[in-house]
């Protein structure tokens, strides 16, 4: 991410209100830790502003939900990725931190009106046949008005809020300064790539704030979902959407974990928790494009028809065939109950980042932290274990790429929506067969002939690029004919550098072997020396010689080696010199 001096501005006074609001709200959860200091504090409030005295105090989550929400929406973002892993983070946090998608204060509707009139060319009402300017949702970074079309179609426009870009983009660059100073003094910071993530969510946080890429991901998670029965994506209408103003389609339903909602309704709670289940095989396991915020508020059910409508496509991940293949081959395992397979597994899918990865610890550890799930044949609780999983990943110096960590969290989050849906499913009993099933219908005769055509036609694009014209090619070749000769070019660059690197090692052992033969040779003569008569001129002549030649020979070597050693330790190439 490019830093100007403009960007290290905004950041200094961003710093100055983010440090303002800490200790604003610091001294708040101070007072919190101490009991004695509680009722002290609660009453120095009532006084102060006059409260009733019946007046519930807030709860620490509730004041921390309240910092979060005036720190702003890079903030919110993360404490909204964070609410949906509900198997890390306690029930009264998660219910605190699931407002954050819902409850954030909107922005003044003639802001709403400037922007579409600078994105759109036009005010709201010339666009639409009617607008609401109030808006019935507001998210971090947006919020959404209703309106409807000249053709009479209900749609939801999403208008960004102002000046939004500049501010999270300023606030990343506070998270990842400090980051990269306490991840420095923090092993365990280290390990779990603390900065890695925040520089991650920073790339996935501003590429969300360009519509189109949004609009693109809607058309072609759409396209991916097409054969999936009872399930679709949000529509989008890209003539009245720009990069900061987003027309889609109006969905009427509830989230899909409103068990209340749907039951009410008499819709089939199984059949809900096997189309999301499907949805999210077909995107991540089938096609390996996939919607990566799943968390229930993104997927909503049509309380009439049943239907399931995917929103906010802002947030994507995409795998390659072999770690598509990796995870079905794990959720195999986890459904074979099989420890052992479980850990080779995860273990391929990872990369270590220590130098002194103990394999043998790993699988122990691996077997006794996982066993503890299936002793008596039991079956996995599939987040439980893939949180105990990545979790000992980490503790053994292993880390998962971050597409598929990604994907590894976006399957718990559709884990835990089809489970609260129907129980006795899940992506454990139902996941495998569900995987196959799609596997044996998209190898087909005619699908295997269009991925041949598309391979080929590739494949003859880059010869086409690689080959030269039929007259250079000609020309080139009678050049040489005539010449008596072809002449063939060899790029020797990286066998140069090699080879130089090969002559600094032996002239390094040729001084060695040099230095050790002077220590060697003047000690023998120093030696031997001892026992003729130092008096004579020419024998005490060779004592001066020998005897320096040892001391030279001893000073020699030790700046040699105390040259290594400083190189060694400051990070330089030993054989650099």
């Amino acid at each position: 991410m490019k830093h100007s001096a403009l960007d290290q501005a905004r950041e200094n006074l961003r710093l100055q209100q983010v440090y303002n609001l800490f200790l604003r709200y610091g001294w708040e959860l101070l007072f919190d830790r101490w009991p004695v200091l509680v009722g002290f504090h609660s009453r120095m409030q009532r006084w102060l502003w006059h409260l009733p005295d019946d007046l519930e105090p807030l709860s620490l989550p509730v004041k921390v939900r309240l910092m979060i929400e005036e720190l702003g929406p890079t903030y919110v973002k993360m404490g909204q990725i964070i609410s949906s892993q509900a198997s890390v983070v306690p029930p009264e946090w998660e219910i605190e931190l699931e407002k954050l998608q819902s409850d954030v204060p909107a922005f003044p509707s003639s802001q709403v009106r400037e922007v579409i009139v600078e994105e759109l060319g036009a005010p709201p009402e010339e666009i639409y046949a009617s607008f609401a300017p109030e808006p019935f949702a507001a998210a971090s970074t947006a919020q959404v008005h209703a309106a409807t079309l000249d053709d009479g179609r209900k749609v939801a426009v999403k208008v960004q809020r102002p000046n939004i870009y500049n501010e999270m983009k300023a606030d990343i660059g506070i998270m990842s300064d400090a980051v990269r100073v306490i991840s420095r003094r923090s092993d365990d910071l280290k390990a779990i790539d603390l900065e890695g993530m925040v520089g991650q969510f920073g790339v996935s946080v501003l590429a969300e704030l360009d519509y189109n890429g949004e609009a693109y991901n809607a058309f072609r998670l759409a396209d991916s979902l097409s054969d999936i029965a009872n399930v679709e994506v949000v529509e989008i209408y890209p003539t009245y959407s720009s990069s900061k103003v987003l027309t889609e389609g109006f969905v009427d339903g509830v989230k899909a974990n409103d068990i209340e909602a749907i039951e009410a309704a008499g819709l089939d709670r199984e059949a809900l928790a096997t189309a999301a289940l499907q949805s999210m095989i077909k995107m991540m396991l089938i096609d390996g494009f996939f919607h990566a915020d799943p968390h229930p508020g993104n997927i909503l059910v049509d309380l009439e028809s049943g239907q399931l409508t995917l929103i906010d496509t802002g947030m994507v991940g995409e795998l390659d065939f072999t770690q598509r293949m990796n995870l079905i081959q794990l959720l195999a395992a986890v459904q074979n109950i099989d420890v052992q397979a479980m850990a080779e597994i995860m273990e391929s899918l990872s990369t270590p980042f220590v130098d002194d990865f103990d394999q043998k610890a790993y699988y122990k550890d691996f077997e006794r932290t996982i066993g503890r799930y299936t002793y008596g044949g039991r079956a996995i609780p599939f987040g439980e274990a893939i949180n105990e999983a990545m979790d000992l990943l980490r503790r053994h110096g292993l880390r998962l790429d971050p597409n598929l960590t990604m994907a590894i969290k976006a399957l718990m989050q559709a884990e835990a929506i089809a489970t609260e849906l129907y129980p006795e499913g899940g992506i454990v009993n139902q996941g495998v067969t569900i995987a196959k099933e799609m596997l044996v219908q998209e190898v087909t005769a005619e699908k295997i002939v269009d991925v041949a055509s598309q391979q080929a036609m590739s494949t003859a694009r880059e010869l086409l690029k690689r080959v030269p014209s039929l007259q250079e090619a000609t020309i080139g070749w009678l050049d040489q004919y005539q010449k008596g000769r072809f002449e063939v070019y060899v790029d020797t660059s990286d066998l140069a550098q090699e080879v130089d690197k090969l002559g600094v090692f032996l002239r390094q052992i040729v001084i060695g072997i040099v230095l050790m033969g002077m220590i060697i040779g003047s000690a023998i003569a120093v030696s031997g020396l001892t026992s003729v008569d130092p008096e004579i001129p020419y024998w005490l002549w060779m004592f001066r010689i020998a005897y320096f030649g040892f001391i030279g020979a001893m000073v020699i070597g030790f700046l040699m080696l105390a040259r290594l050693v400083w190189r060694w330790m400051t990070g330089k190439n030993p054989m650099g010199d």
